[in-house]
């Protein structure tokens, strides 16, 4: 960059005097180009020249005066994603971006993406019928992507990060309706019927979900070595996740496997919860006599090699839990409908609490880093508030 002085004279010999300052820009797409920009004063020049350096930090500074969906801007941000986020998540970002936050905003110039924008946005998606996750997770990519350009030093501001939460998107959750957890009682039931019409192990997955916390990608990720029946607890060391976007490329601590992506469990650390006496049995019949990589519940496949029938270790899908369950009408037909699988991981946080297990501990079970994200999971039984009657009466009657 420099700035340059430049004489000019008209025709009739007059000279006029202009400060000529230079910068390079690196646009998103194509290669780098010069922009220059002249001044009376060579004081004006070398100002705007420092300004387009703060701005650029030698990157670009004309970021700002194209269009969202020319910027270039998930390209850019999407390895950087892709080595913070799990498989899963980034694909949800992917499509999030691409088909919600490009659609609404794509015509908008960047330099002028401001909080109402995005508000706005978010207010149009939940208009059309979005729900409050979706329109979150496309909130979120926005957010993440324009938090890499701030970073980069392509943008000043990231105006996705200020915007207020539009309803069905408070805190880390959507809201939860009352009663959309079990009592032990109620799962029992719910794993009573279950185990009648489509068998044990479907049973027991349910089971560990709602009686150890587990998350769906990690029951079915379960090995036997993870069981520990003397101590009577489950080590939950990772997860298996299904991605509908297969571009052959993970983060260093996961693995592909066709559309199934092995790594760490959500958040990236191991933890340590419990596991109930009435599960120890059962769960004894499943790991004895195996081999401790051997996973605790198999969906098997048969392949013909060599002419041969051979049998293939493979995860319980998600898909194939909820066929085989026949869980939306099983749900329904039980008194519980609009439960959803993931619901099982509340049953355990609320029933937690319910028994007077400090939360600080149902935070570890859970795997959590922050309590107030336990808490969103944390809801009222249907006899919450008969419950709570009762003990007032007996404290009353006693005072």
């Amino acid at each position: 960059m420099s700035v340059k002085k430049r004489v000019y004279r008209d025709e009739g010999g007059v000279e006029r005097i202009v400060w000529r300052a230079r910068t390079w820009t690196y646009p998103p797409h194509g290669s780098r180009r010069e922009v220059s920009r002249s001044f009376k004063t060579r004081r004006e020049a070398v100002a705007w020249e420092r300004e387009q350096a703060l701005l650029s930090r030698g990157r670009t500074v004309e970021i700002e005066r194209l269009r969202l969906r020319d910027a270039g801007l998930w390209e850019r941000a999407e390895p950087v994603l892709r080595s913070r986020l799990a498989p899963k998540t980034l694909d949800h970002y992917r499509r999030g971006y691409i088909g919600r936050v490009l659609v609404t905003l794509g015509d908008v110039r960047v330099g002028d993406l401001s909080v109402g924008d995005v508000e706005r946005a978010m207010a149009t998606w939940q208009a059309a019928g979005a729900g409050g996750s979706t329109v979150r997770q496309a909130r979120l990519a926005l957010s993440a992507v324009l938090s890499v350009a701030v970073r980069d030093g392509l943008l000043r501001a990231n105006p996705a990060r200020d915007a207020r939460r539009q309803a069905g998107d408070v805190g880390a959750r959507s809201p939860r309706r009352v009663g959309d957890t079990l009592t032990p009682k109620q799962l029992r039931r719910l794993v009573l019927t279950v185990r009648q019409s489509a068998g044990e192990p479907y049973a027991t997955m349910l089971d560990v979900m709602a009686s150890c916390g587990l998350r769906y990608g990690e029951v079915a990720a379960l090995r036997c070595r993870d069981v520990d029946l003397v101590a009577g607890v489950v080590h939950v060391r990772r997860s298996v996740t299904e991605v509908s976007v297969d571009d052959g490329s993970v983060p260093r601590d996961r693995v592909r496997d066709g559309n199934l992506v092995w790594g760490p469990p959500k958040g990236g650390r191991e933890r340590v919860t419990v596991l109930p006496a009435h599960l120890v049995t059962v769960l004894t019949a499943r790991v004895e006599g195996r081999r401790p990589d051997d996973l605790v519940f198999v969906s098997v496949r048969s392949g013909r090699v060599l002419g041969q029938a051979q049998k293939m270790q493979r995860p319980v899908r998600r898909n194939t839990f909820a066929r085989a369950t026949k869980w939306q009408r099983t749900t329904t037909e039980l008194g519980y409908a609009g439960l959803r699988i993931h619901d099982l991981r509340a049953c355990f946080i609320t029933n937690s609490l319910a028994a007077g297990v400090p939360p600080h501990v149902v935070r570890e079970m859970a795997g959590h880093h922050d309590l107030t994200v336990t808490n969103g999971y944390a809801r009222a039984h249907d006899d919450a508030l008969s419950r709570a009657a009762r003990r007032l009466d007996d404290w009353y009657e006693s005072a």
